[in-house]
C-alpha cells in the first residue's frame, strides 16, 4: 500500500482549516489536552487555586422538601443554630454542573461550615468529594474533619475523621453551569 503523500497534505490542510468533518472533533481534542496539560497546570503554578473540580451529585443541592430534612432539621438535631449557620458559605448549598475553584489553606483555616473538597477511596474508586465541614478533630497537632452533604441524612462511613492530608482544597468559588462537560462526560463513563 502506498502513502499519497498529496492527499496527506491536503487532509491536514482542510483539517486546520475547519474545511473538512473531522475537524471538529480534532480542535476539541486539542482544546481539552491545551486544558488539561498547559493551561490548568499553569493556573496551580502561578495562582492559590489548588484544584478545580465539578459537582457531579445531588449531595449539595438544596432542593425541597427534603432538604428541609436532610439540612435545617438536621443541623437543628445536632445542635447548630442559626446564629452559627447563618454566616456559613453557599447557604444554597451547590447545585449539580457547577464548577468548582479550590483554594490550598493551612487546617486551622478550615472551619465548621466551609465546604471542603478531599479525596476518598468510594464505590471502588478515588473520587473528589465535595461536602460541608460539620466536625473539627485535632489529635497531636493532627487535624481531622468529618463532613455531610448537605442533601444527604447522614455522614458517610469515608466522611468521619478525614486527615488534612487528604483535603485537596477549600471551596472559594463556585461558579454555576461551567462545570456541565465534565458532568456528561461522567454520565457517559457511567453508561459504558
Amino acid at each position: 500500500m502506498e502513502i499519497d503523500s498529496a492527499k496527506i497534505k491536503k487532509f491536514t490542510i482542510n483539517l486546520l482549516r475547519g474545511k473538512n468533518t473531522y475537524s471538529i472533533l480534532f480542535y476539541v481534542i486539542v482544546i481539552y489536552l491545551a486544558s488539561v496539560y498547559v493551561a490548568l497546570p499553569a493556573v496551580y503554578a502561578f495562582t492559590p487555586v489548588s484544584y478545580i473540580s465539578s459537582v457531579l451529585s445531588g449531595s449539595m443541592s438544596h432542593s425541597a422538601p427534603t432538604i428541609q430534612l436532610t439540612y435545617y432539621d438536621w443541623l437543628t438535631q445536632h445542635g447548630f443554630n442559626n446564629s452559627q449557620t447563618s454566616t456559613w458559605p453557599y447557604q444554597r448549598g451547590i447545585d449539580i454542573g457547577s464548577l468548582l475553584i479550590a483554594y490550598k489553606v493551612s487546617p486551622e483555616q478550615i472551619k465548621v461550615g466551609d465546604v471542603i473538597i478531599f479525596d476518598a477511596f468510594y464505590n471502588g474508586v478515588y473520587e473528589d468529594i465535595v461536602h460541608r465541614v460539620i466536625n473539627i478533630t485535632v489529635i497531636n497537632g493532627t487535624y481531622y474533619y468529618t463532613t455531610k452533604g448537605d442533601a444527604n441524612p447522614s455522614s458517610l462511613p469515608i466522611e468521619v475523621d478525614i486527615p488534612y492530608s487528604h483535603v485537596v482544597g477549600k471551596v472559594g468559588d463556585v461558579i454555576p453551569y461551567l462545570g456541565y462537560p465534565r458532568y456528561l462526560l461522567y454520565l457517559l463513563g457511567n453508561l459504558l
